[in-house]
């Protein structure tokens, strides 16, 4: 089933993740609350002030789509407004935030579960003037909601728990299939690979993604397939490597092992 056939349980089941993760952060004191994240560069309240920002602009964009309009994740575009969403509002204390955060995830909470079965299929559409997603159908965005949870949840540092098998089970076909139109997102790669890898899956699906040029393809993989490199582990750990975070084990790489660990410079996450 699709990211739009799964949206009410993608985004219900982010709802849930999320009131835990707000839960769990409750616990933590103001120097917890600034403390280092295990993402790189990023403290706790780096984290929890982007997925607060996230809650607000999805609620913002299914809006826009019910009443017909166009949307924009980052409206002032994403180099004006990104690092502001990044820091507490002046003189905003860190459980504010957490406190701000609870309460408009539940308010797109609310306005999820009023979606019907029609509604999650209708188009998101950007401003031309203002690209950044790309035209993707509403159940997207859940997918999007529990993908920042999920991911961003252990990134805190807290002893969350680990990605959701749903998320895996719709996110790595979905990311996969994605790298044909969205080769980056907004970072520098590396334009002389050229080659195929073919991506496996233990537990899931196996993919082809080849470079020819300028033209990437991104598609299940077929059995007269013969690609440069190919690398190997369970699904959670390939959607990990499409996100740019480590393996929970190592991935197992054939063929040109060179090329083969040279995917994360072609299609740096996340």
């Amino acid at each position: 089933m699709t990211d739009v056939a799964r949206g009410p349980e993608l985004s219900a089941l982010a709802g849930a993740r999320t009131a835990r993760l707000v839960d769990e952060v409750r616990r933590l004191d103001t120097d917890g609350l600034r403390a280092p994240s295990e993402l790189d560069g990023w403290s706790r309240l780096t984290i929890l002030c982007h997925l607060r920002y996230g809650a607000s602009a999805l609620l913002r964009m299914t809006r826009a789509v019910l009443a017909g309009r166009e949307a924009s994740y980052y409206p002032e575009g994403r180099a004006a407004q990104r690092p502001r969403t990044l820091e507490p509002e002046p003189g905003e204390a860190p459980e504010d935030v957490v406190t701000s955060l609870s309460s408009t995830a539940h308010e797109l909470d609310e306005e999820w579960a009023r979606l019907g079965e029609a509604d999650w299929a209708r188009d998101v559409v950007e401003p031309a003037d203002n690209p950044d997603l790309g035209t993707v159908p509403l159940g997207r965005l859940g997918l999007a909601r529990l993908l920042e949870v999920d991911v961003h949840g252990t990134d805190l540092g807290i002893g969350f728990p680990d990605w959701s098998t749903t998320l895996v089970d719709v996110a790595l076909p979905t990311r996969l299939a994605w790298l044909a139109t969205r080769r980056t997102n907004h970072r520098a790669f590396d334009r002389t690979l050229q080659g195929s890898w073919m991506l496996v899956a233990s537990d899931g699906p196996t993919w082809l993604v080849s470079v020819d040029r300028e033209r990437v393809e991104s598609r299940p993989a077929v059995a007269d397939d013969d690609p440069t490199a190919t690398i190997e582990g369970s699904a959670r750990d390939l959607l990990a490597l499409l996100l740019g975070r480590p393996a929970t084990r190592p991935l197992l790489v054939r063929g040109d092992t060179g090329f083969g660990h040279a995917f994360s410079t072609a299609f740096p996450g996340p």
